[in-house]
């Protein structure tokens, strides 16, 4: 009985520990298209190609860590003045509530279309207390517009996947 406990408590060890190390965050750029995994304290540009009617891919350009925390006071320009067609502009950040603790942190996700197209995404999150991604709301992107997406607690990891065009109506 021990040994299967044992060989439990293992099984659990190594899923988990090949779960954390099986984020695909980009390292060389840029990258193939695909699906990607950015951490907090991120500034990203991603490329945007169309694969089929409506429906898009895309590849990191670059990613830029960041180290300060995000002030929404501040109201910081965060992107080019001189963006490059067909790419999205995101920074991905934190900014301080009330402390010291991971607990007492908020996430922000500031992001710039740069396209002709209005676009929606789908992204799954990662707070810092829990081991497993979720899938979050995602407001679309509208051409030409920074938007500003909030969460209340401190994310550790966003993927983005599933762009396509925003539908209206």
């Amino acid at each position: 009985m021990k040994k299967i406990h044992l060989l439990f408590a293992l099984f659990l060890l190594c899923s988990n520990t090949y779960s954390q190390t099986d984020l695909n965050i980009p390292r060389k750029f840029p990258t193939e298209n695909g699906t990607f995994t950015f951490p907090l304290g991120s500034k990203i540009l991603i490329e945007i190609k169309e694969t089929s009617k409506g429906k898009y891919d895309y590849r990191v350009l670059s990613v830029e860590p960041i180290k300060e925390y995000y002030s929404l006071e501040k109201e910081e320009n965060l992107f080019s003045d001189d963006p490059k067609q067909n790419t999205i502009e995101l920074f991905m950040g934190a900014y301080y509530n009330e402390g010291k603790d991971d607990k007492d942190w908020k996430t922000v996700l500031v992001l710039r279309n740069n396209t002709k197209e209005a676009l929606n995404y789908k992204a799954d999150i990662k707070y810092y207390y829990s081991d497993k991604f979720e899938n979050t709301s995602i407001a679309g992107t509208f051409p030409k517009v920074k938007s500003t997406e909030i969460w209340a607690n401190k994310i550790d990891y966003i993927t983005l996947y599933g762009f396509e065009n925003l539908k209206t109506n």
